[in-house]
């Protein structure tokens, strides 16, 4: 029944997002067909409008009883809330991890952007309901503030495990040292289709795992290992024995559980 729930606002939601003319937006695998939190609309929202260094720099004016400065979620909620784009279930509570109602979304689609062209279709009955977090995001990138975000792919090539400086929210893709803050779990030799400001992930689309590494230059070689340039350090590839030098531009090819020079 649950699951039956959300197939039925998934149509509902992408007849409201398109536009007359306009093909349906294809979106990722995350979030399919499951609801987005409250938090997570919070950490668009504010990254709709704000930098990272911005919101870290911001007053904290929330005092919602369920949200502490130790969530993650904390710092957006409070960007999102202190400039009047998203507001609590009620003065004491934001309810972060509880989902985003298609009202909610609604509402939350009109402040993003002045001319509010983007409209979800649904019965008014259903206005409680909770909006899938594809679906939402197909209608918030229709929505989004172009100045601060984009869409890209990405490839990650490392996470603290490759790399013990990162932070368990940072990893290395094009973007060098890149952050996200959710409950997705972003690791090594994932691809991503996500919306970023800057080098901060605001929303993900789809996470598939990465088949090949291409042009990489060789920075440093071992008996049984080499490693390669990537924006903003180097990535270790453990491969055998290869006859590659330093300086070569090389492929990488991901397998089931080892590298291969291309």
């Amino acid at each position: 029944m649950f699951r039956k729930i959300f197939i039925i606002l998934l149509v509902l939601a992408l007849a409201g997002c398109t536009k007359s003319g306009e093909e349906n937006v294809k979106t990722g695998i995350v979030g399919e067909n499951q609801p987005i939190t409250r938090a997570e609309a919070a950490r668009m929202a504010a990254l709709n409008s704000y930098t990272l260094e911005e919101i870290n720099s911001m007053e904290r004016k929330i005092a919602f009883e369920d949200t502490d400065i130790s969530k993650w979620y904390d710092k957006y909620i409070n960007a999102a809330f202190s400039c009047g784009i998203i507001a609590g279930v009620d003065n004491e509570h934001f309810a972060p991890d509880e989902y985003l109602t298609l009202r909610q979304a609604q509402f939350l689609l009109d402040k993003l952007k002045a001319d509010n062209k983007v409209k979800l279709q649904y019965d008014p009955e259903d206005k409680d309901k909770p909006i899938p977090y594809n679906i939402w995001v197909t209608a918030f990138e229709k929505d989004m503030n172009t100045q601060k975000l984009k869409a890209c792919e990405l490839k990650v090539y490392a996470d603290k495990n490759q790399w013990g400086k990162l932070g368990d929210n940072m990893v290395i893709t094009e973007l060098g040292v890149t952050c996200y803050d959710g409950y997705e779990n972003i690791r090594t030799d994932d691809e991503i289709s996500a919306i970023v400001n800057g080098n901060v992930i605001a929303a993900l689309k789809s996470i598939n795992r990465v088949t090949e590494f291409e042009n990489m230059e060789v920075a440093e070689k071992g008996d049984n290992y080499i490693k390669v340039k990537v924006t903003g350090g180097v990535r270790k590839f453990n491969v055998g024995e290869n006859n590659v030098e330093v300086g070569n531009v090389v492929g990488i090819i991901v397998e089931e559980d080892s590298y291969q020079i291309k």
